[in-house]
């Protein structure tokens, strides 16, 4: 299909939602400057279900060829913002959007006529209506463009709905380049490929450590012409930026990359992250309050040896936590909080120590005695009156940080029922005179959740990306609650203001909040006196 640009009712939604270009684009606000180091770390990956994102090879290019009919009518995303609205009517509120490769349930099958659309408005599950005029949007389920889209998209059971890399500078494709091409667009490539051979050959080339540059067995998947909406419009990603992609494919003597908006990447120029470990704790199920987290590096253990405290055998690894007494001692002016590890003690000053709050957003206390524990049996809304939450009332659930504390603690009602680490922004709290953004701090106050975006590509200073960052919860202007998985410095402040979390961490918190995704959506908008999360953020 050759390119099209976007239609006028398209462009208007565009300027209409110039929040949600500030959102995408973060300038700055939520990227840190470059990944870390220990983004590149070979952690070890956690062992359940969500361990790892889908290594999509060969299955992928299977599923584009025996794509199974669906067993009801559904409406199929072939571009990227492809907006629900309120009303079958494009000036209509907007109620969030779906993504290339996307499909929804039809509610029903009657077309419905209004402003701004080419074709019918059809009514998608569980609200809204979606303009199929074919380019776009269309409910043809034989459609080549939505079979072959459909095989590569975000995989949303996971907390990482693609695998992800670190740029070493790169060109990014539409199509499979030819080599003649590649030598003009990359002005060091025979050198390049040089290196790459070595490499191969078991040379240490210092350029290419870390950038796994075999050759795959599959053959690209038999795509069709895509219109440049599927795309996003940069053809370049500096060093240091990341990539986002699903699968990899040989192409003469080169490997590329299919990324996330079904562009080709060089695969010989990209660093692949490896998943990260790192999780908060389930209150009650898995551990409860006080406890201590470590940040930054190990740190010792303590004991007491008669009257005195002394260093023991082992350490706190980084990044692990453990469950307090409550009981603490000091010594020459140092504090030691007691675990409940028999007989081991902990530096103060070594430990992050999540700290409740005296009362919920709305005055409640905050409950001290289950720390997490299960509600009795009954309904969740005796639960919630129990709690002294209004039936009803949209806060129920809410989220506390500590941008100081580089901590979170999520609770229901006045129970907390998760607690992890947090990279705040690197500027830590807001500096008097100074705009947020120039300081890389994080904003104060409490906020409400208006936007969640299962992925969104971030821009920061330097004219780096982050492609593709998942579980997106916008509270206030540019800033969000989302995954980093460039970097593992859980506690550390080192974001551009946004709170950073871990992906395992940011997936949970991203069912647990208001408002919820419908399935198939890529991003829900809070409806007006719609149902929300609050957050409150603090020192």
């Amino acid at each position: 299909m050759p390119a099209r640009a976007p239609t006028a009712s398209f462009a208007r939604q565009l300027r209409s939602a110039s929040w949600l270009s500030l959102l995408l684009a973060l300038a700055g606000g939520c990227a840190s400057e470059r990944p870390s180091e220990e983004g590149r770390a070979l952690v070890p990956v956690p062992q359940h279900e969500d361990a790892a994102p889908a290594r999509r090879g060969t299955a992928q290019k299977t599923a584009v060829a025996s794509k199974p009919k669906p067993s009801s009518p559904r409406l199929y995303a072939k571009a990227r913002f492809v907006w629900i609205q309120a009303k079958p009517d494009a000036s209509a509120e907007w109620l969030g959007y779906l993504w290339t490769g996307g499909s929804v349930a039809l509610k029903s099958e009657q077309a419905h006529y209004g402003p701004g659309c080419d074709g019918p408005w059809y009514e998608i599950e569980p609200r809204g209506f979606v303009c199929t005029d074919d380019k776009r949007a269309t409910i043809d389920a034989e459609d080549p463009e939505a079979t072959a889209l459909g095989a590569f998209t975000p995989n949303v059971t996971s907390a990482w709905p693609f695998r992800y890399g670190e740029s070493l500078g790169l060109v990014r494709y539409r199509e499979l380049p030819s080599p003649e091409l590649q030598a003009r667009n990359e002005t060091d490539l025979a050198a390049h490929l040089a290196d790459v051979r070595r490499a191969r050959a078991g040379q240490d080339i210092e350029s290419l450590r870390g950038v796994d540059v075999s050759l795959p067995e599959l053959a690209p998947p038999a795509l069709p012409l895509l219109a440049r909406t599927v795309h996003e419009a940069r053809t370049t990603l500096y060093q240091h930026s990341t990539v986002a992609y699903t699968t990899e494919a040989r192409w003469g003597e080169r490997a590329f990359l299919l990324s996330a908006d079904y562009g080709w990447i060089p695969k010989d120029r990209v660093k692949e992250y490896v998943p990260l470990a790192f999780h908060g704790v389930h209150l009650g199920a898995e551990a409860q309050l006080p406890l201590a987290f470590f940040r930054t590096h190990d740190r010792p253990k303590y004991a007491r040896l008669g009257d005195r405290v002394t260093r023991a055998t082992g350490v706190f690894a980084r990044l692990s936590s453990v469950e307090l007494t409550g009981k603490s001692v000091e010594q020459d002016g140092v504090r030691y909080l007691e675990t409940r590890e028999p007989g081991v003690l902990v530096d103060a000053a070594d430990a992050v120590v999540p700290e409740l709050p005296v009362a919920t957003p709305w005055g409640t206390p905050v409950d001290r005695t289950g720390h997490g524990a299960k509600p009795p049996h009954g309904s969740l809304k005796r639960a919630r009156a129990r709690n002294g939450v209004p039936t009803g009332d949209e806060h129920a659930r809410w989220i506390d940080v500590s941008i100081q504390g580089g901590w979170l603690i999520a609770f229901e009602g006045s129970e907390p029922r998760y607690v992890t680490l947090i990279s705040p922004g690197r500027g830590g709290t807001p500096v008097p005179h100074h705009p947020l953004l120039a300081t890389a701090s994080t904003p104060l106050g409490t906020f409400s959740i208006n936007t969640k975006i299962v992925t969104a590509t971030m821009e920061a200073p330097n004219e780096l990306v982050h492609s593709d960052v998942p579980w997106v919860q916008n509270f206030v202007g540019p800033y969000a609650l989302h995954t980093a998985y460039w970097h593992d410095d859980w506690g550390d402040a080192v974001s551009g203001g946004c709170v950073n979390l871990s992906p395992i961490d940011a997936r949970y918190l991203f069912d647990f909040t208001e408002p919820k995704l419908p399935p198939g959506w890529h991003a829900v908008r809070r409806e007006t006196r719609g149902p929300t999360t609050r957050v409150v953020l603090h020192p």
